[in-house]
């Protein structure tokens, strides 16, 4: 096999495995997509049932928010894991295939840096540094879940004047779930780390 086979062999492969990583994130932003529709259906349910909770069973408005944590939760899951495919095309396979195609094309004076560089100039954390004020825009699909947790919570603090024991602590676990969530949302869209 002559090298110019080689590069092309290499190229085909690579391309392969681009489109199948390309497939996963379309995958990912898919059930990240369903996740909102999710959080929307449960959010209408909260509202619906809104009357009944508070007259009956106000306790509800404190556990609601665990199934909104668990929705936010996933979503930042499915960003980690987008973000990990975006790296490895950013690191991994649009250097071979730049490096492949100035190995086939020599003579191209103007080289192949701006092939298949989406990932590395649009998704990188670097570049929204100091831009806290995107947080409500880059956050909007685990913001959702987070901000109907927080109406729960109000809601709850509304409809009972005596609060009891139970109620003390759940709204404890709710605080720090809530305040873990938005850490590790702030450190998903501001940071840069790996998953595993």
């Amino acid at each position: 096999m002559g090298r110019e086979e080689q590069l092309k062999l290499e190229h085909a492969t690579l391309m392969a495995q681009y489109r199948s990583t390309r497939n996963e994130i379309e995958a990912l932003l898919d059930a990240s997509r369903q996740v909102v529709r999710l959080t929307l259906t449960v959010i209408s349910l909260v509202l619906v049932a809104l009357t009944f909770f508070e007259a009956k069973l106000p306790i509800a408005f404190l556990i609601v928010p665990f199934f909104l944590y668990g929705l936010a939760w996933t979503q930042l899951r499915h960003i980690l894991l987008m973000r990990r495919a975006s790296a490895h095309i950013a690191e991994t396979i649009s250097p071979q295939v730049r490096r492949i195609l100035e190995g086939m094309s020599p003579e191209n004076t103007t080289g192949m840096g701006h092939l298949l560089n989406w990932e590395e100039e649009w998704q990188s954390p670097g570049r929204r540094r100091g831009r806290l004020w995107l947080l409500p825009v880059l956050g909007a699909n685990y913001g959702l879940p987070l901000l109907a947790a927080v109406l729960s919570l109000v809601a709850y603090g509304f409809s009972v004047s005596n609060v009891r024991l139970v109620g003390w602590v759940l709204i404890g676990v709710n605080a720090l779930a809530l305040i873990y969530s938005l850490v590790l949302g702030w450190a998903v869209e501001f940071r840069r780390f790996e998953v595993g």
